[in-house]
Parts: structure tokens; sequence; C-alpha cells
């Protein structure tokens, strides 16, 4: 090898930072599945599973909104609590399902 070859392979290489062109991360909060996606060049998109009302074993993604940096439990806390849907705890609706009491009040 030539003189510092692996230093400078690695300052060239892997060092050098590489700009990230597609993330998935995947978390929970307030006990709802998250998702958030980074997708070059767009700013992070916000996602979580909500039951669907019509069949108790089939959840679909919800939109939750966008943020500009790598967000945190808190930008999806804040996103959950906007929407309708996650109003209540997951336990809560769950409950409320099994018990037939579907008041949209």
């Amino acid at each position: 090898l030539a003189p510092n070859a692996k230093k400078l392979a690695q300052e060239i290489i892997f060092d050098g930072g590489f700009t990230d062109t597609y993330v998935c991360l995947q978390t929970s909060v307030r006990g709802e599945d998250c998702i958030a996606l980074k997708v070059y060049p767009y700013d992070w998109q916000l996602y979580a599973y909500a039951e669907s009302e019509y069949w108790p074993h089939e959840e679909y993604t919800t939109h939750l909104g966008s943020t500009p940096h790598e967000p945190t439990s808190k930008d999806f806390a804040e996103f959950l609590s906007q929407r309708d849907e996650f109003k209540m705890s997951k336990n809560m609706r769950q409950m409320q399902r099994m018990m037939g009491n579907n008041n949209d009040d």
C-alpha cells in the first residue's frame, strides 16, 4: 500500500458524507405504529397506521404531515393529536369497537 492509502481511502470514500437518498424509519408513538420516509430531495413524510372501521384486523396508512428534519417522537405526537382518528388511544378505540359503541360525537 502507498503511504497513507488507508487514511486517504477512509476520507474519500467514507468520511466524505453521502446524502441519504432513501430512508425509512419505524417507531411507535402513543401506542401507534408510525413510519417516516425520507426520499431525496424532499422533506421527511410522516405516516401512521390506522385501523379500519369495517374490518378489525386491517390497517391503512394515513399521511400525518412533513418535516424538514429527521422526526422525533414529539413531531409524531403533535401530528397525531391533530387527527380525529387518533384522538383516543389505540386501546380505547379497540375497546370502543368491541363494545359496539361507535358514537361519532
